[in-house]
């Protein structure tokens, strides 16, 4: 895959859910919920739910780039199974023995019911005033759980059944707010069946805040307010946390703190009388700051917190939508599989939910969902969610970058503590930029391609946006910096040329070794982008850059027709996708029959059991080599079907566990639409497209893709691809290497390369077979 790491920290999920099994939620459902504003209309190509929590259940997470938190079954609180519901603030990160960890803040969204005989939603248990320890209290009947991925809401709708047989209709809705970096909002609306005492506890469950320690806490019974900050051991990272109670008008409540001493915890819990067939709703207001980006987090979270209050949640829910719509006016649809259509939305989502413009931190290949291969940031970013996003949110994806920039310094120390020149990017980063992969693991040693990995990235940019005064600003040190440790890693072969020895490739079964395909390609590229970035920029490029590059080896095998993987590889077992990366992302000049001959050799030498990235490049490749039959839709299928969780679409690692939410595999099947099934590539003065439609599907629309200023789209039919400039000067398009002019309101309608008729798709017939 990707990440090597220690499995005692990601998250893994014990069941190992099916594939998804989601329901579409109704037209009309979430109608009658009681909020400010009333709730959009859910659309079937954008809501996914369900009406169970069995075995093949695996909760959602919410998240706003900057802060998140995955939310359990009841739709509020805090549980540990089947996966625990932590929460994430990005760059929190511990120092636990020789490297850091992502820590956890309090759990936010515990806003739990009681009618004095039980709790529904889990509060910690000193916050229990005496009740049962038991998670759960009572029955729950009438369920069902909703993500609305267009609005970015989670709507959990159950009656409760207290243990004194007391039924009451909950409706719980849960938001991070797109637009208010700093804001969550947890509403609770309640219909009782019965008369009597009613009690609402908003609180912080610090129960799985690892790595923390409480630093402070307070609480303001006239504005219904709580609020604590935490520091991460080791590092000192201040997190604060501050929530208001918005209770209902009219009624005459008793406010008071939760006594929850006993765990990292503080919260506010409301009593009042409530009269059968009557609806009440009660509303947490959430705010959390950092001390990473502002000198008083404390102030900073309790005005959030105290100005979320005031703006109300319908007024709340307005502006988060309205941020939402804003982003999913770039969309990817489509057409004649209702399921696939979800599935790729879903993938943009959680993406999306993990980062955002103006927040500097990358992602891991959890992103905000949890603390799997410790939240650390590898090649997943930039090969694998960067491309993803740079497609669509250029804007979003240049935080990716900047969090590299910010570390060039550790960088260049790295390269020079470890004997090269230029600089080198660790296998694994954290807070500072320094090496973090855990003692034990060769990777952080040998896997050196993840310098040219963030190099590409850098260049890409550039290309997308044709920013150049970003290159020559913030790039150019990065690119000039890679080049020169390309240059100090190159030895002279005695075969003549250059040789990179003892590395690991993508390919962690096999370590040390010499001359990786992958590693020199790669090199060798990032040495020549570096000498194309010195002439945009106006530097002399030093000629060392091109005389390396043109003499790097690049084992290849004349008898099979294919590129070995290393010096001396036999054939073995593979991890993931390497040789056959060559063609995409790297682009390395070859014949078409040897792109195909190393897609023939390597898919049956892959293991089966390796992440879903793999499938992803087999799809993209044999999109762009045209193969006949549907093996490019077959192998996107098998990039998602074996590695899709439900009931919401989100991403094991492995076909049997792994980290989960895995991001890293939903950024690479989203690649599939964005640069396979379009032909996209990148390109300084011009569109490169080159589209093709599996005939299993129908068509398939690009929205607001952007390049270098204008807005396209772009939708590829079974016979013509339409191609509508919506915004921007003209430009020009290549198109099977021919060029044609592209302006607002003349749409370019091109045929779309056919392919013959599918195969069986069964067993992928005579196609190469990965599984």
């Amino acid at each position: 895959m990707t990440p090597h790491g220690d499995p005692s920290d990601q998250d893994n999920p014990t069941h190992d859910p099916a594939p998804a099994r989601s329901e579409h939620a109704p037209p009309g459902h979430g109608d009658h919920t009681t909020t400010a504003t009333e709730m959009s209309r859910p659309d079937a190509g954008w809501t996914l739910s369900t009406t169970e929590t069995g075995d093949d259940y695996a909760p959602t997470f919410l998240g706003n780039g900057y802060f998140g938190g995955r939310i359990p079954a009841a739709g509020t609180g805090y549980a540990t199974t089947p996966i625990e519901t932590q929460a994430h603030l990005a760059g929190f990160f511990a120092q636990d023995g020789l490297i850091e960890k992502y820590a956890n803040i309090p759990t936010w969204s515990t806003l739990a019911f009681s009618d004095e005989s039980g709790t529904y939603g889990r509060l910690p248990q000193a916050a229990r005033a005496g009740e049962e320890d038991a998670p759960e209290q009572g029955a729950v009947s009438d369920y069902r759980q909703t993500l609305d991925l267009r609005a970015g809401l989670l709507t959990t709708q159950a009656t409760w059944t207290s243990p004194a047989g007391r039924r009451t209709d909950l409706t719980y809705q849960v938001l991070v707010h797109r637009s208010r970096h700093r804001v969550a909002a947890v509403q609770l609306t309640f219909t009782p069946h019965w008369s009597g005492r009613a009690r609402v506890s908003g609180v912080f469950d610090g129960t799985s805040a690892r790595l923390t320690e409480r630093s402070s806490k307070g609480y303001d019974g006239t504005a219904a307010e709580s609020y604590e900050t935490v520091t991460t051991l080791g590092t000192g990272i201040t997190a604060a946390l501050a929530s208001r109670l918005g209770l209902p008008a009219g009624v005459a409540a008793h406010v008071a703190e939760c006594e929850t001493d006993q765990v990292q915890s503080v919260g506010v819990r409301a009593t009042f009388d409530v009269r059968a067939g009557s609806t009440y709703t009660v509303t947490k207001y959430v705010g959390v700051a950092s001390s990473q980006d502002c000198e008083d987090p404390l102030s900073a979270a309790r005005a959030a917190a105290a100005d979320a209050a005031g703006t109300g949640y319908g007024g709340l829910l307005a502006e988060h939508e309205a941020a939402w719509a804003d982003l999913w006016r770039a969309d990817i649809e489509v057409l004649g599989d209702p399921v696939l259509q979800l599935q790729v939305r879903a993938s943009m989502f959680y993406l999306l939910e993990s980062t955002r413009t103006g927040v500097d931190w990358s992602l891991s290949p959890c992103g905000l969902s949890g603390d799997g291969y410790n939240g650390h940031v590898f090649w997943d970013t930039e090969t694998w969610m960067y491309p993803a996003l740079l497609a669509q949110h250029p804007d979003i994806a240049a935080g990716m970058n900047t969090y590299r920039q910010q570390r060039l310094a550790a960088a260049q120390e790295y390269a020079t503590r470890t004997g090269f020149a230029g600089t080198r990017f660790p296998w694994e980063s954290a807070l500072h930029g320094d090496e973090q992969t855990p003692p034990g693991f060769e990777m952080g040693d040998l896997e050196h391609h993840i310098t040219a990995d963030v190099a590409l990235a850098h260049w890409q940019y550039y290309l997308a946006t044709g920013d150049r005064d970003w290159l020559a600003e913030k790039a150019w040190p990065v690119l000039q910096g890679a080049a020169e440790f390309w240059v100090s890693s190159a030895v002279p072969h005695a075969a003549g040329g250059y040789g990179i020895n003892q590395v690991m490739g993508p390919d962690e079964y096999h370590f040390p070794v010499d001359n990786s395909v992958y590693t020199n390609v790669a090199a060798a590229e990032t040495l020549r982008i570096a000498t194309r970035a010195a002439k945009v920029v106006g530097v002399a490029a030093d000629p060392e850059w091109d005389r390396v590059a043109d003499g790097l080896r690049v084992p290849f095998d004349e008898d099979l027709g294919i590129h070995p993987q290393y010096d001396g590889y036999d054939g073995d077992t593979v991890k993931q996708a390497d040789v056959v990366m060559l063609q995409y992302p790297w682009e390395h000049p070859m014949p078409a029959e040897v792109a195909r001959n190393d897609l023939d050799y390597y898919v049956p030498r892959t293991d089966p059991d390796g992440p879903s990235m793999t499938d992803s490049i087999h799809s993209i490749a044999h999109a762009a080599l045209g193969t006949p039959g549907s093996a490019a839709y077959d192998f996107m299928r098998r990039s998602v079907d074996p590695f899709i969780r439900g009931p919401f679409n989100q991403f094991a690692e492995q076909r049997h566990g792994g980290a989960f939410t895995f991001t890293t595999g939903q950024g690479g099947f989203l690649q599939v639409f964005l640069y396979g099934f379009s032909g996209m590539r990148w390109r300084e003065d011009r569109l490169r497209l080159d589209p093709t439609l599996p005939p299993q599907l129908h068509g398939l629309t690009l929205r607001r893709m952007l390049w270098q200023g204008r807005e396209f789209d772009v939708a590829i039919g079974p016979e013509h691809t339409t191609i509508t400039l919506t915004g921007g000067l003209p430009t020009t398009v290549e198109v099977a290497g021919a060029t044609h002019p592209l302006r607002q309101g003349a749409p370019l309608i091109l045929p779309t390369r056919r392919r013959p008729d599918p195969l069986p798709t069964g067993d992928l017939a005579d196609a190469p077979r990965s599984v």
